[in-house]
């Protein structure tokens, strides 16, 4: 019998017979038995995720029959209050979903378990994408291995567009014009450009040739945001809220306020990931709506903007007392068959290239259009720093912030820049 439970904060769903924990030590460090294993999941509950780790339980238990998976879903905003908590003594999970850009951050705080030698042991590791799978190492040692890719595209209303006798932008100067096209038929903001926004900002940036920040060979890092290149493409994203372009009321604001308002035909185009459609349906006033919402590639300066490869890691957390057996739970929810069900619950593409060659992920206009942008992607800095620099001290958007407000650009970006070094130079405690 399996009675899912949510809380207010998170949703805890105990997958198994059996509620509790506890464990059946057998001199190993408890890594042969347990009672139950937890699993800390980002996000929020849903009947078809609780479905998906039903399956992830069944799996483990063909070789574990007496062992529960409980899933524990943890909102993404309070992640790092919640693992920190964790690190601190508190509540712990076995296995844990990080984000990508995270595992360094948390492998560096002593968070995560060094799981090198039993990810060289595992077959499955051949097939995943090699540079999300080197992406999760810190200091040469392996700490998580991808679980699922995302990356963000342009979402477009396609009616509106033929309508208009126009294609979906591929350059910043076909944005400026069919953003006026829509505005000027539709009475609505053609484009939306939130300034809390690093991932969709980074790609204005790559797109023009520039860089947030860069390693020197003594291992130094160096903050780009004065660069050239790099300032005219802050200069243009914030300059579309100072021009009207996108409306004030997204300054300050993520993709969330921007996708309320495409679910509702109040608004032509914005950047969000594959997810964003599933909350696109639970935001529509009419659902009808969403059959006219299309993605395509990021426009960039001059064709196709790099995106983020965002997605997530699997890591065993450092505070488990049965690390074998969580790296089994990891490989039931990370090989191909785990990782792609989850990936296609999620709205998100699976860690394995060669499954994204298949008609599935081709046919449908959407997906095909992530799979395209997936094959131009960058990395953010490779550093623990990075967390402190974007999360905490949120100095790009910040400064985007500040010239959308219509401060001076070249001061602005100058006091960012030195702060960015100075961060992303602070010694990994």
């Amino acid at each position: 019998m399996k009675f899912p439970k949510i809380a207010a904060a998170s949703a805890v769903v105990l997958l198994a017979a059996a509620c509790g924990g506890g464990s059946d030590s057998t001199g190993d460090g408890g890594s042969a038995s347990a009672d139950s294993l937890t699993v800390w999941v980002m996000g929020n509950s849903r009947d078809d995720l609780v479905e998906y780790f039903d399956g992830i339980e069944a799996r483990f238990q063909e070789g574990h029959p007496d062992t529960a998976v409980e899933v524990e879903f943890i909102p993404w905003p309070d992640a790092q209050e919640s693992i920190t908590n964790a690190v601190a003594g508190g509540d712990a999970p076995d296995v844990i979903e990080i984000g990508n850009d995270q595992v360094f951050n948390w492998a560096s705080q002593g968070a995560l378990l060094d799981i090198t030698s039993q990810v060289e042991g595992w077959d499955a590791a051949s097939e995943l994408d090699q540079n999300a799978l080197e992406y999760g190492s810190y200091d040469g040692s392996q700490y998580g291995v991808p679980w699922y890719s995302g990356v963000r595209t342009l979402y477009y209303r396609a009616d509106w567009l033929e309508a208009l006798d126009k294609e979906p932008p591929t350059t910043w100067d076909e944005v400026l014009d069919v953003a006026e096209a829509i505005e000027g038929e539709y009475d609505v903001p053609g484009f939306a450009a939130p300034t809390d926004f690093t991932n969709g900002i980074a790609s204005f940036i790559w797109s023009n040739g520039g860089e947030i920040a860069t390693q020197d060979a003594d291992g130094s890092w160096v903050g780009q945001l004065t660069s050239p290149e790099t300032m005219e493409a802050i200069e243009f994203y914030a300059g579309l809220s100072l021009d009207g372009v996108s409306p004030q009321s997204y300054v300050g604001e993520n993709e969330l306020i921007p996708l309320a308002d495409m679910a509702n035909s109040e608004l032509g185009m914005y950047i969000d990931g594959g997810w964003a459609l599933g909350a696109m349906a639970d935001q529509a006033e009419d659902p009808a709506v969403l059959d006219n919402i299309v993605a395509a590639p990021i426009p960039g300066a001059d064709g196709i903007a790099p995106a983020f490869a965002g997605g997530s890691a699997l890591s065993v957390f450092s505070t488990t007392e049965h690390p074998e057996l969580a790296f089994e739970l990891l490989t039931v929810l990370g090989d191909q068959e785990g990782g792609k069900g989850f990936a296609d619950v999620a709205g998100f593409f699976p860690a394995y290239p060669a499954l994204l060659d298949s008609e599935e992920y081709q046919e449908d206009p959407n997906t095909a259009a992530a799979a395209t942008q997936m094959q131009n992607t960058r990395f953010f800095p490779t550093t623990p720093r990075w967390t402190a620099a974007d999360q905490d001290s949120k100095i790009l958007p910040g400064a985007v912030l500040d010239i959308a407000r219509g401060e001076d650009p070249e001061t602005v970006l100058e006091e960012a820049n030195e702060e960015l070094s100075t961060i992303l130079n602070e010694p990994v405690e």
